[in-house]
């Protein structure tokens, strides 16, 4: 190849940079200008890419989704665009287009987005955006113009700037076919070929042709595009019937949410605790009873929030106490019942400051929904997260397999009490089925069936009273929710292995600041756990304040369930629940 060749094929690439070289320049300063004159406007930087946000004042994930959707509609309903909604993910919502109408909508959206920090872009994995711009910018990639997937909406930011939601709650805007315009282009056969055995050539030619899988279907033939409509929020939204029906996949029944909660500083509380601890026996570990399990640093309260802001399908949180409630709480708000222990337990095994044995008791609260999860308070929704994170349609559980192993021989006094339940637990079903258990639970939030566990306490009595009486953890107690559940409902098809994104976080390591910060930054897990047991006690100051600035920053919004009015952050505070290592 000559030089004046190979310089001939190298013009139109240095053109092309050149031309968005020249583009980037224009767009960043006009969002300068416009960050400038409107104070809600931030830079923010999403999945290492450059836009702006907008600082909110409340904050939901299933808001923010309709919002973005909001976006949309408003755009395709002013210009008498028709739509229809596609079940194309859980957590974002998606408005289905025919191609012909593409650029009427981008005109629309043009004008009514004008100067704002509105973005669009094509969707990439990992929650990137090709080509992405702002519609402040003036002037559209001229390859957004032609894309078959358009991803549309605003970032969502809190009081610090910080990024509460990008565009993993965008609305996705598809541009759907007509399949005899398809048929008779160059790429019509291999649409074709690719859809097969879904529709013949003749049915392809009367439907409407998806720009990517949704799930359901990839061609919509005439006859099945009979009208339907969905509701979202209060609005009722058009749709085709066959894109509506619940599949095998969705959970169509009830999900709640319990947690176990103590005030361990309260004076009175820490006077019983002592009480019985000097009753308790030598093989009680230090470690399960030390101050560090049961200091708070109010992680009830920013777990209740992470629920208000990522998983609106909970229908009810049930808070299981002995006898006391956060100073924070308010127990009058809809969809929260504080539960007693008086009112689960036997009254002659009262009291227990032992997590196991109130884990015994918790599918025994009236009204619980057969199918509910249970949250440690230092166990947080990091993102949007639906019941299908956690259930199959059927009901079946997807349980959290931890790397971790127990390892093999009988529990011993050097070990965490945990991992003695799982030994415990092991034998148990050993001796009853024939089979080793291997591994550990992840701490996440654990999805729980109340029929398997009636089942337990039948197959297992003994083993499982004598946990429920056990005051403070032992090596002889049995883990009921995790592991004994979920080993049993692997080996007899209760449940199957789950996929979860989530991070544990030792509060008190080295590292701990790098692993907040990744967090903070990237909102990447589904579920990430903060525990500090075994926090020496000239650190625990500190780290009451890392834990507190971190959960502000991540939950800045107060939730429904909180007073008005709350007092100031103190260092020493009300404890949660035993935290589990």
């Amino acid at each position: 190849m000559t030089v004046r060749s190979f310089a001939r094929r190298m013009r139109p690439r240095v053109e092309r940079k050149a031309a968005e070289k020249v583009w980037q320049l224009r767009t960043m300063r006009r969002r300068r200008m416009a960050a400038v004159t409107d104070p809600v406007l931030r830079p923010v930087a999403v999945r290492g890419q450059r836009l702006y946000g907008r600082v909110v004042t409340r904050f939901s994930a299933a808001e923010a989704a309709a919002a973005n959707l909001g976006l949309v509609l408003a755009a395709l309903e002013q210009e008498g665009i028709p739509y229809f909604l596609v079940p194309a993910s859980r957590t974002r919502h998606t408005v289905g287009v025919n191609a012909v109408d593409r650029e009427r909508l981008l005109t629309a959206l043009e004008a009514q987005n004008a100067g704002k920090a509105v973005f669009i872009g094509r969707p990439l994995p990992g929650g990137r955006l090709r080509h992405p711009a702002l519609f402040m910018d003036g002037v559209l990639p001229a390859a957004l113009r032609t894309a078959p997937v358009l991803r549309i909406g605003e970032n969502h930011l809190g009081p610090a700037g910080q990024l509460l939601a990008g565009p993993e709650l965008a609305c996705d805007v598809e541009f759907w076919e007509d399949g005899a315009q398809l048929l008779a282009s160059a790429a019509g056969p291999g649409r074709l070929a690719s859809v097969q055995p879904q529709a013949s050539e003749d049915v392809f030619a009367e439907s409407l042709v998806a720009p990517r899988n949704n799930g359901i279907t990839d061609v919509l033939p005439v006859s099945e595009q009979t009208p339907a409509v969905v509701r979202i929020g209060d609005r009722e939204l058009p749709s085709f019937a066959a894109l509506t029906l619940p599949t095998v996949n969705d959970v169509t029944f009830p999900v709640d949410v319990v947690y176990t909660w103590v005030d361990g500083e309260e004076p009175e509380m820490r006077a019983k605790r002592a009480r019985y601890q000097e009753r308790g026996t030598a093989e009680i570990l230090d470690k399960e009873t030390n101050a560090s399990r049961y200091t708070s640093h109010d992680e009830l309260k920013y777990s209740l929030r992470s629920l208000a802001m990522y998983a609106d399908f909970v229908r009810h949180i049930y808070l299981v106490t002995d006898g006391q409630k956060p100073h924070w709480l308010d127990d009058t708000a809809p969809g929260i019942t504080v539960v007693d222990h008086r009112d689960i337990f036997p009254a002659d095994v009262l009291p227990v400051f032992n997590s196991h044995a109130i884990e015994t008791r918790l599918h025994h609260i009236p009204g619980l929904s057969d199918h509910y999860l249970y949250f440690n308070d230092d166990v947080f929704v990091g993102r949007r997260v639906t019941a299908e994170h956690f259930f199959h349609g059927s009901g079946l559980m997807k349980i959290p397999v931890s790397p971790l192993k127990i390892g093999v021989g009988k529990p011993h006094a050097e070990e965490t009490a945990t991992n003695s339940a799982s030994k415990n637990v092991r034998r148990l079903l050993l001796e009853k089925f024939g089979r080793m258990t291997t591994h550990n639970f992840m701490h996440t939030p654990l999805p729980q069936q109340r029929a398997t566990l009636r089942d337990l306490e039948d197959l297992f009595p003994e083993d499982i009273g004598r946990t429920t009486a056990s005051r403070f953890r032992s090596p002889q107690d049995i883990a009921l929710t995790a592991p004994l559940l979920y080993q049993y409902a692997l080996m007899t098809g209760r449940g199957v292995p789950g996929r979860f994104g989530f991070r544990y976080v030792n509060i008190s390591r080295p590292d701990t600041e790098a692993r907040l910060a990744d967090l903070r930054r990237t909102r990447r897990f589904d579920f990430f756990c903060l525990n500090d047991v075994d926090v020496p006690p000239e650190e625990r100051e500190r780290v009451g304040l890392r834990m507190h600035e971190f959960l502000e920053d991540y939950f800045p919004f107060a939730s429904p369930f909180e007073r008005p009015v709350e007092k100031p952050f103190q260092k020493t505070s009300q404890k949660p629940s035993e935290k589990q290592n």
